[in-house]
């Protein structure tokens, strides 16, 4: 296995766990953002357009994200139409918004053949988590809910508590 997913060039789950892990017990971070995004109805894409513009859309994806990390972050498919994104050095909420609003719309923006919405879910390192798999497990809660609010939104993990 060569660490990336052959769709869309991307981080595959264990690189970027392991990529993640690194950047935390490294300190190489002081605080950053880990986003975790589901393709909101991706099926009916596929069942529309066809699987090619299916996999075209994933591979779109895939490089708005690439383009996010600005060769500092690390970005991966994390299996189907999931994805995971960590941007290091996030530095206030007012930054970790716009980030997430930034992403939201480029992928968003993905397809012009479709409409595509995503739904996210995004824990902050330090507060929400000081290993990966804390930050992943509340990213991944996040994730859920959102999906359950109705999808096509995004919710940080500390957002949970007001629900």
């Amino acid at each position: 296995m060569n660490g990336q997913d052959s769709l869309t060039g991307l981080y595959d789950w264990q690189t970027a766990r392991e990529k993640i892990t690194d950047l935390l017990d490294g300190e190489k971070v002081e605080s950053g953002l880990l986003f975790y995004m589901d393709l909101d109805d991706f099926q009916e894409v596929n069942d529309s357009y066809g699987y090619a513009a299916g996999d075209e859309l994933l591979k779109a994806v895939g490089e708005r994200l690439l383009q996010m990390t600005h060769g500092q972050g690390v970005a991966a498919r994390i299996g189907g139409d999931e994805f995971l994104l960590f941007l290091g050095n996030v530095s206030s909420q007012k930054e970790a918004y716009n980030q997430a609003m930034q992403l939201y719309g480029a992928c968003m923006g993905a397809s012009e053949e479709s409409l595509v919405s995503m739904s996210m879910g995004i824990a902050c390192y330090p507060e929400d988590g000081s290993v990966y798999e804390e930050l992943a497990a509340r990213a991944d809660e996040a994730l859920y809910a959102s999906k359950h609010a109705g999808k096509q939104c995004f919710l940080f993990y500390e957002d949970l508590s007001r629900l």
